[in-house]
């Protein structure tokens, strides 16, 4: 009478500790939060106790002057003018900046020549012409969009022109010998290398395109967001002065958000570290 052997029971499977997933949005934002909620609470608690208010005031304070502002009519034209003075400089200075860059990038010897020139203007401090701006253009929203769009121009002509500047000759050759004509290899070649390098540029000189804003209301103005953040400075409102500077920063906030979702529809062509073989680095 044959016996068949024992059955051996399996071991349990051991328990895995769930990893936490230090690159989820959701966590990423939660302790964003969290951090900004603790610094607020270290303020709020600190104020009058550890520092003078009349300095730093603190997020009660400031909450108050928000209020303030939000139901006062004249806060919101304030809003409206440097939100149209940003767009105007930021568009023309944008523009102006990328089609210059590509014209002096196609035609080498002009753009040799040119090139210390436009070092020397750009090297200027803004803040220095500011006030001739204002004997130029006046008090009005032209010398404000001037200078914003100074600032947002050479930071895009300079990206352009490297990026053009950049681009690899092989691949050039590579689409002569193929028989793509001279537009087709600007249009096919050098500008889809350069789009990376001018949408940077239009990423950072968005936050120049409100300084400028800012310095010029700040300078001379009857309107816009620095002329209000200027006129709670000379009354020592520290809280007001506080909240228009949270303001703005809000409102950069905002913009740059949709200036990476704009970059990231328009270069959404190019393959990811993935895709090309590249290794995304963990923590």
């Amino acid at each position: 009478m044959s016996t068949s052997p024992p059955i051996e029971e399996s071991a349990p499977a051991p328990m895995t500790r769930r990893r936490f997933d230090t690159e989820s949005p959701w966590v990423v934002n939660a302790s964003r939060l969290i951090l900004l909620i603790v610094l607020f609470a270290l303020w709020e608690i600190g104020g009058g106790w550890l520092f003078d208010t009349f300095y730093f005031s603190k997020p009660s304070l400031i909450a108050k002057a928000f209020a303030h502002d939000i139901v006062d009519p004249a806060f919101y034209t304030d809003l409206a003018t440097t939100g149209l003075e940003l767009v105007l400089g930021y568009v023309i200075g944008g523009v102006s900046g990328i089609a210059l860059g590509i014209l002096l990038a196609r035609w080498r010897f002009v753009g040799k020549i040119c090139d210390p020139f436009l070092l020397a203007l750009n090297s200027v401090p803004r803040i220095a012409v500011a006030p001739m701006l204002i004997v130029w253009f006046g008090i009005g929203i032209a010398s404000k969009v001037f200078l914003a769009g100074t600032l947002v121009f050479f930071i895009t002509f300079f990206n352009t022109l490297s990026g053009i500047r950049g681009v690899d000759k092989a691949l050039c050759d590579v689409a002569r010998v193929q028989g793509a004509s001279e537009w087709q290899i600007f249009t096919k070649v050098m500008m889809p290398h350069a789009s990376a390098w001018i949408l940077t540029g239009l990423k950072m000189s968005l936050p120049f395109a409100l300084v400028g804003v800012i310095i010029g209301e700040f300078l001379v103005s009857s309107q816009g967001l620095g002329y209000r953040l200027n006129f709670y400075s000379t009354q020592y409102n520290t809280a007001g002065a506080i909240s228009m500077i949270l303001i703005m920063m809000f409102l950069m906030m905002v913009l740059t958000a949709i200036a990476d979702r704009v970059d990231a529809r328009l270069l959404r062509w190019r393959p990811s570290d993935r895709e090309a073989g590249g290794v995304v680095p963990k923590a």
